[in-house]
């Protein structure tokens, strides 16, 4: 082998190797770089273009003059105490237990029960015969690095 083709070699191993190196765009990178973008517009089913847009258009009109970040959507309007006793706020206050019939009418809280009513449950008549269930005892531990 003279020093011309080992150079010629030499070169020919360097141009495989950078090129290995090289960025080369994917087909799907070039070919999406070229499509342009479609965009839609929602229409509901069953409707027509001219419906949507008719309908669109009446909507905006009914909140035209309407500052609603104001108040909000719901408008809310807050009331007064003696308002708002008037409207019925009665079955938030707590109950007279001597006025009630049923104590399932008695919140839970107020009664201070469970909040499935559990503890207004009778014993059934085979309540007598189940077993009460008994806690186990730990054992003491005898290991020096347990404490």
């Amino acid at each position: 082998m003279n020093t011309s083709t080992a150079t010629l070699l030499l070169i020919a191993l360097c141009l495989a190797v950078t090129s290995s190196f090289t960025v080369v765009p994917s087909s799907s990178a070039v070919s999406a770089r070229r499509v342009t973008t479609e965009l839609f517009e929602y229409i509901p089913s069953g409707m027509s273009k001219e419906q949507w847009r008719k309908m669109k258009e009446a909507e905006k009109q009914k909140t035209a003059g309407k500052n609603l970040g104001k108040v909000g959507v719901t408008s809310f309007k807050s009331r007064s105490f003696a308002e708002w006793q008037k409207a019925g706020g009665k079955n938030l206050f707590p109950v007279d237990p001597k006025k009630v019939k049923d104590p399932k009418d008695i919140p839970y809280m107020q009664r201070g029960g469970a909040p499935d009513d559990s503890d207004l449950k009778k014993p059934s008549l085979f309540n007598k015969w189940k077993k009460e269930v008994k806690e186990e005892k730990e054992e003491p531990k005898k290991n020096w690095w347990t404490f």
